[in-house]
């Protein structure tokens, strides 16, 4: 992928002889300009011989070069040759051998000799014996999927990074334009977050850091505050209700509570394919409230005392039900994965994927026909506890929670979270997840905590700042 990340000044000069005019006047012809060979360009920096990143940094220069032409791991000049500017940012690039050519040209089209470099990406299971830093060792087989539930699964356990009033999808370079988000994952992710730097930046939250470098994120869970000593509401200086932010039950190595999956979204998983890097995903409608309720195959909320099962009990409900404690909330958010097969976003970040869908006979669920391309299927599955920090005092339950997305009055009548979403942007090492794709859903595998079902691995969570903005405004900010 020839993709720049920023354009460096070039010099070049075309150099002529002779002199006089060419009017007949006495002077000499003007002569043409040499078409000078422009020398082969120089690496300021380059990749080692041997790197474990799926990404490399280069950059070149020639003095008489305008402009410049890259080839990327092909075998002759009759491949794929592009247009390109220093520095390179390429990626992602495959765990095998790498060759990168370039050429200066020059104002008059003359080429330079090619200047070659080539590199190596280390497999990061170590097939030289240097496993990468991020795995570990593991002597347990993940079991069967349970055939009634999923067709094979990976879950991983993620910290909370931090909060923030951004959306580096929706309103990317804005800051503090959107409501109050929750963010999992990458820990640098803000307003300015490209797939560039969440690929090659950072760590994460997320079992696995650098080998998930993905970004999750979802509108904040929010409850009214209450006075301890009295049970009254408490209100601002406007006379508005206060509310406080109802954290979720997030993933740790000793007492798992996994947060994300990885699946199959289609009965045939043969013939699903890993998500590119850099795509964007929008699940659910921010928009949606009292009568415009979403489907609960999207996006759903239930009482864990429920026992709510898709096979054997589909009790959810689309807006927040009243969870008494000790009991705990959870909420269900499933993205499309089907795919058009070209790109990575689209303008309302949702319509380059569609859902799976019932096929004739024997089909199962298929892709349609407009996003032929089944991927991966995520999922992000939360659990909030209904406790006395949070809980509305007379009923001891989730009543009166609401979301900092919700654009509506949240009343007895009117439950809150109907307009739950979440947004996600795959960093994945693109080697584990096809390792994910490969062993653990296509082998109908439950993996659990990160576990590969290869000998490995993911190593466990890790807090990212933690930074808690005040709620303004409901949640919903400026």
């Amino acid at each position: 992928m020839m993709k720049p990340n920023k354009f460096v000044a070039l010099t070049w000069m075309i150099i002529a002889s002779g002199c006089g005019g060419s009017d007949g006047s006495g002077g000499e012809p003007e002569q043409p300009a040499l078409a000078l060979k422009p020398a082969t360009p120089t690496f300021s920096l380059k990749p080692d011989a041997i790197i474990s990143e799926p990404y490399a940094h280069i950059e070149f220069s020639s003095d008489l070069a305008s402009s410049y032409e890259c080839q990327l791991d092909s075998g002759d000049e009759s491949g794929d040759i592009q247009e390109c500017v220093s520095p390179q940012l390429l990626m992602p690039l495959t765990a095998d051998s790498h060759r990168l050519k370039v050429w200066a040209v020059a104002d008059s089209r003359a080429r330079s000799d090619p200047a070659e470099l080539s590199w190596q990406v280390a497999s990061v299971f170590g097939t030289d014996g240097n496993v990468h830093t991020d795995l570990i060792n593991t002597p347990v087989m993940p079991s069967k999927a349970d055939p009634a539930s999923w067709r094979g699964i990976f879950r991983i356990n993620c910290d909370f990074a931090h909060s923030s009033y951004h959306d580096p999808i929706v309103y990317p370079g804005q800051a503090n334009a959107a409501h109050l988000h929750r963010f999992y994952g990458n820990t640098l992710v803000d307003e300015t977050t490209d797939i560039d730097s969440l690929f090659t930046k950072g760590e994460s939250s997320c079992q696995g850091n650098t080998l998930n470098r993905s970004a999750y994120w979802v509108p904040a869970l929010l409850a009214p505050e209450y006075n301890p000593a009295t049970g009254e509401a408490l209100y601002d200086e406007q006379g508005d209700l206060r509310w406080r932010v109802v954290p979720a039950v997030v993933g740790n190595d000793d007492e798992a509570h996994e947060i994300f999956y990885y699946s199959a979204g289609v009965d045939d998983v043969d013939a699903i394919q890993s998500i590119p890097v850099g795509m964007k995903i929008i699940a659910g409608n921010a928009k949606a409230g009292p009568g415009q309720q979403q489907d609960t195959g999207i996006v759903r909320w239930h009482c864990q005392s429920w026992e709510s099962s898709d096979a054997d009990n589909p009790r959810w409900s689309s807006a927040i039900p009243e969870c008494v404690a000790p009991d705990r909330l959870r909420m269900d958010v499933f993205f499309p994965s089907c795919w058009n097969g070209t790109d990575l976003d689209s303008a309302d970040h949702q319509s380059h994927l569609a859902y799976p869908q019932l096929g004739s006979g024997t089909q199962g669920m298929i892709c349609p026909a407009t996003h032929p391309v089944p991927i991966i299927r995520v999922s992000f599955h939360y659990a909030f506890g209904v406790t006395p920090d949070v809980y509305e005092p007379q009923s001891k339950s989730s009543r009166g929670w609401r979301l900092a997305s919700d654009m509506y009055e949240v009343t007895l009548d009117s439950h809150g979270g109907m307009s739950l979403h979440a947004d996600w942007m795959n960093a994945w090492h693109p080697e584990v997840l096809q390792t994910v794709l490969d062993v653990c859903i296509r082998e109908g595998l439950d993996c659990h905590d990160g576990n590969l079902a290869n000998g490995f691995r993911l190593t466990g969570t890790r807090p990212g700042s933690q930074t808690e903005p005040p709620v303004i405004n409901m949640g919903m900010g400026n």
